[in-house]
């Protein structure tokens, strides 16, 4: 665990659990946690801002579209694999406080612009209907029975440590993120994260 050289009150991370998500979840839900992201996105100190919002798939972007809106015309929805050059265009190329909804800027990708605030609306788990998914996270070793587990959460935290570090890339940069989901912290708990990481952790 290398440590930050970054200062720790210039990358804070917020827990703010509104909603347990899941491939079960009903409209009400999705209306709650769109809720919550408009209440983030129209404070203050954070509506003149440009901000993003990941998400791990293209349902939850859609989910996220019916109960959000338009948000007085600052929402951009990446709906489409083909789509993320456009929308990472049109949220960079003018100074306008957009909110862009992605489920492919979490990691794999530098965004050339400062982001100043960011949203994890769901945790990152592997789609458990994928029968390789399913199959790694059910694999044991003879002196492990929880290795396929371990690594299957592992795997889930580490793409939220690295959607949090989208925003600091900088020692001077300053960026909030907020994890709305429920199902974030029993995983925080039983899952390994850098020291750096938990020290940047609030519950809100």
């Amino acid at each position: 665990s290398v440590p930050s050289s970054f200062p720790v009150q210039n990358r804070p991370v917020f827990y703010w659990p509104v909603v347990r998500l899941n491939s079960q979840s009903e409209p009400g839900q999705y209306a709650a946690l769109a809720s919550a992201i408009k209440y983030i996105a129209e404070q203050p100190r954070l509506a003149p801002l440009k901000g993003i919002v990941h998400t791990p798939s293209y349902k939850l972007v859609r989910q996220l579209r019916e109960h959000l809106g338009s948000l007085n015309g600052r929402v951009l929805y990446q709906e489409t694999p083909e789509l993320r050059e456009k929308m990472v265009e049109a949220f960079a190329g003018v100074d306008h406080p957009f909110l862009l909804v992605s489920p492919s800027l979490a990691t794999g990708f530098d965004l050339p612009y400062q982001i100043s605030y960011q949203v994890i609306a769901k945790t990152p788990f592997a789609d458990l209907s994928n029968p390789v998914v399913r199959a790694r996270r059910e694999y044991q070793l003879p002196d492990d029975p929880r290795f396929g587990k371990r690594c299957y959460d592992d795997d889930a935290l580490n793409q939220v440590v690295q959607a949090c570090g989208r925003a600091v890339r900088a020692p001077d940069d300053e960026g909030v993120s907020y994890i709305l989901d429920e199902n974030f912290w029993g995983l925080y708990k039983r899952a390994y994260s850098p020291v750096y990481f938990q020290q940047a952790v609030r519950w809100l």
